[in-house]
């Protein structure tokens, strides 16, 4: 009788349905494991190790500490129309195009432990630098010129707490199923009440200073399943993120407080992909993320207003793959590419975890 029967190969390492005779116990079946959990090795190899770290959940009884920067870049333009139709399809006035050029640019050290093998907790520590860059027509007020201002800031960003539970461990049938819990705190600076002001010699109306949060308190829930296919894990996610409606002393840009409420849009998140364990040390993965923001609402002396434009949805191909360095220390980059209008244009990703 064969001790065990494959399930995956990646690389040199593989999973298997363990069959093992204890002593004098006799050989267990394969029908006496009727659930059929499939039983990793005792220590998987670093690139499936890489995979359920970054893409599902590690469960580890060892300290990961997983510092990373991540860039994001997008580009909008706005066409702005000063005229009139003539016939319904002559434009006569100015067309001018509004550009905003954003950089942003996060350092994150995440951290993460395994309680027990089902119980997972991890805490997030983001520091945020952004940049934007405003480009109009009318530099000195010339319908010829270019004008162009840039803002920029510094600040820490919303820390998270995250609470994971492996709900059901795969098995030859179903896949491993893990649910999770987050806290977000607004820790960074918040968006609201941020005042605009004229460039000198231009028709550039720019912030003062950029957010670094979303400044509400938010709770997100989410469920996350991985599955062992020769030669491939494929995994999904799903999420929902609650954003609490905050008071704030003055939600306006214009001069003068006016104080309101907020109730920023709530995210539903979805996402699914494959990797692929080349060999003990490295992986590959494809996968697509996709989040629908609701519309936002703010209330003023008791009048409850939509917030134009606050609907988003954000679609994102990212491309990525890992590389251990050794048993505790891999390399993980990633690479997003923008396909929906609300969606940064690109985004790279460098993190390097390692576990104490």
């Amino acid at each position: 009788m064969d001790k065990c029967k494959p399930i995956i190969r990646k690389g040199t390492s593989s999973l298997c349905l363990a069959i093992a005779a204890l002593g004098g116990m006799g050989v267990a079946t394969a029908q006496e494991r009727a659930e059929g959990e499939v039983v990793r090795e005792a220590r998987p190899s670093q690139s499936v190790e890489n995979v359920l770290r970054e893409e599902h959940a590690l469960f580890s009884d060892r300290l990961t500490i997983e510092p990373g920067i991540n860039y994001s870049y997008s580009d909008r333009s706005q066409l702005a129309l000063r005229g009139f139709l003539a016939l319904d399809a002559i434009f006569l006035g100015e067309i001018n195009v509004d550009t905003v050029q954003s950089h942003i640019t996060t350092f994150d050290i995440n951290t993460r432990y395994g309680l027990t093998d089902r119980l997972e907790v991890g805490l997030g520590l983001p520091f945020v630098y952004r940049s934007s860059t405003y480009q109009s027509i009318g530099d000195e007020f010339s319908t010829e010129r270019n004008s162009e201002a840039s803002v920029s800031e510094a600040d820490i960003g919303d820390i998270s707490l995250s609470l994971s539970y492996r709900l059901l461990p795969e098995t030859l049938t179903r896949p491993d199923v893990v649910v999770s819990l987050g806290v977000r705190a607004p820790t960074g600076t918040d968006p609201y009440g941020i005042a605009l002001r004229e460039d000198p010699n231009t028709n550039l109306n720019i912030p003062d200073e950029l957010p670094t949060g979303n400044g509400v308190w938010g709770v997100s829930l989410g469920a996350s399943v991985l599955k062992t296919l020769d030669p491939a894990i494929v995994f999904a996610n799903l999420g929902y993120t609650y954003n609490f409606e905050e008071s704030f002393d003055d939600i306006s840009a214009s001069d003068g407080a006016q104080p309101g409420d907020v109730k920023l849009g709530d995210t539903i998140r979805l996402g699914m992909g494959t990797a692929f364990a080349l060999n003990e040390r490295l992986s590959l993965s494809l996968s697509y993320s996709h989040e629908y923001i609701r519309q936002s609402e703010t209330t003023q002396n008791g009048v409850t207003n939509k917030v134009v434009g606050s609907e988003a949805n954000v679609g994102v191909f990212n491309i990525g793959g890992t590389y251990a360095l050794s048993e505790d220390v891999s390399v993980v980059t990633s690479f997003g590419f923008g396909l929906t209008d609300d969606a940064s244009d690109i985004s790279l990703t460098f993190r390097m975890p390692f576990q104490i």
